[in-house]
């Protein structure tokens, strides 16, 4: 099978759990709204912000050290079991160190954060969950090292967020509010654990004995330090706006605004997934000195992520009030906050392939400068916007970091690689783009004077239907014509007659 229908089989499974995910997540996020209230939904928002923060820490740059160096050592199995069991190894004591240190420092970071006790407890009772999501997370990367995605994205996109859902409904009508809050998130993070577990012995090799014989892997470390600092400075980049509202104003804010940055973040799952089969890939070309071919792979994966994500990205910014009211009518209030920051997320997601590629050929160190850059622009951003514009500004500083750090990585692989991701087909779904706000645009009255799923059902049917059928008008390219021929292949029969 060729590199695209590979991408394109793996980043469609991909995204369907990742949007899945999404999805369960999204559920989750309005549940507690509808629920509990704004204040609960903040001490969710920021717990979880705090947990990610610290995930990246026990991770220690593994993930990426896992993809790089399984890829290359493809043709030598003790190496990559090595490299595997090295890493699990590690990510267990930091993982369980990390988990000490917030359960010691949770009322610290209640207090910074302008939560109350329940804050202090989530954190708690969240800090659990750490060692089982980063194993789980690095026994999907080792995994994916074989190009192998379903199991990664099963377990996290799928059984972790839906068990997430269904606990949290469990013991909201059995054991109340609080119980509620605290106890699904661990538990769906143990299950989701015991579930990949089995996965990696059957697909590397790799035994618990192994794990547990391993010894330290210097080169791995080396490379895969430099990617905790700039995952940990894109993870802080990711939630400091959460973080920072918390710290400038108080969880009800907080809960206010989360509804609005989870639904914007629907649309990053179409980059995640792409993202994670070609990430592989380019690093295997790059051993190969084939950026020609890095260069090809760059300008078809964004085309198609850009097409993906076009319907939703007009239904968000045309339409905010109605995909807001259906957490409840007082978060339309950060229906603007919802367009800033969907521009924010169609920028990173048109262009963030941008920074898979300088981290799959080697740019460690240049990945981190732009970290440490984006992530001191967004602080002083938020320090001067949320003050004055409260949840608007917060979205607004996230808006102008993505545009200029988009930017940046643009010109960066360009000046690097001679390579770009900017090709003649892309016009195709812009112009279609374009039609199809024109069309919402003009039925938006009718739209907003339905109830609000039905206004939102509809809406999204029009955004998707008519961009669909603009974009067929306007023909498909050979990669896509491929694809589809390939996994559909009565239509080429069809055709052929």
């Amino acid at each position: 099978m060729n590199r695209n229908n590979i991408i394109a089989g793996q980043a469609g499974f991909s995204f369907a759990g990742l949007l899945f995910g999404q999805a369960s997540r999204f559920g989750f996020n309005l549940l507690v709204a509808r629920v509990f209230d704004a204040d609960a939904l903040g001490t969710y928002a920021l717990a979880v912000a705090v947990i990610q923060i610290s995930e990246v820490l026990a991770v220690a740059g593994l993930d990426s050290g896992l993809l790089r160096f399984v890829s290359i050592n493809c043709g030598d199995s003790l190496r990559q079991r090595a490299v595997i069991s090295s890493a699990l190894k590690t990510s267990l004591f930091l993982s369980l160190l990390v988990a000490l240190l917030l359960f010691l420092f949770s009322g610290h970071i209640a207090i910074m954060l302008n939560g109350s006790h329940l804050l202090q407890l989530t954190l708690c009772c969240y800090a659990a969950a750490i060692p089982f999501n980063v194993a789980t997370m690095l026994y999907g990367h080792a995994i994916q090292g074989y190009k192998k995605l379903q199991p990664k994205i099963i377990a996290t996109q799928i059984v972790n967020p839906l068990l997430l859902l269904l606990l949290t409904l469990l013991f909201r009508f059995t054991a109340g509010q609080k119980a509620a809050l605290f106890f699904p998130f661990a538990l769906s993070a143990t299950l989701a654990f015991i579930w990949i577990r089995p996965y990696l012995s059957k697909i590397s090799g790799v035994l618990t004995r192994d794990i547990i014989r391993a010894g330290s892997d210097r080169s791995m470390m080396l490379y895969a330090l430099p990617f905790m600092v700039v995952s940990l400075l894109s993870m802080i980049t990711h939630w400091l706006d959460v973080v920072m509202l918390g710290m400038l104003t108080d969880t009800a804010t907080v809960g206010l605004y989360h509804p609005a940055a989870r639904t914007a973040g629907l649309i990053r799952a179409v980059l995640l997934a792409f993202a994670g089969i070609a990430a592989p890939m380019i690093a295997a070309l790059h051993t190969g000195s084939d950026n020609a071919e890095i260069g090809r792979i760059y300008k078809m994966v964004t085309r198609w992520i850009l097409g993906i994500v076009v319907p939703p990205v007009i239904l968000f910014m045309l339409l905010p009030e109605t995909v807001l009211g259906i957490f409840g009518t007082r978060f339309t209030a950060g229906s603007n906050a919802l367009i800033l920051l969907t521009s924010a997320s169609f920028l990173q997601v048109c262009f963030g392939l941008s920074s898979t590629v300088l981290a799959m050929t080697g740019y460690a160190r240049l990945s981190l400068f732009n970290a440490l850059g984006a992530l001191g622009l967004q602080v002083a951003l938020n320090l001067i916007l949320i003050p004055q514009m409260g949840i608007n500004g917060a979205a607004l500083a996230t808006l102008l970091v993505f545009l200029i750090l988009s930017s940046i990585r643009l010109i960066e692989v360009y000046t690097l690689l001679k390579i770009h991701p900017f090709g003649k087909a892309l016009w195709k779904p812009f112009a279609a783009g374009l039609c199809t706000a024109a069309l919402l645009m003009v039925a938006r009255p009718w739209l907003l004077s339905l109830s609000i799923v039905t206004g939102l059902l509809t809406g999204a049917l029009l955004s998707v239907f008519s961009y669909s059928i603009l974009m067929l008008m306007l023909k498909l390219e050979h990669e896509e014509r491929e694809i589809i021929f390939k996994f559909i292949p009565f239509i080429n029969k069809e055709t052929k007659l």
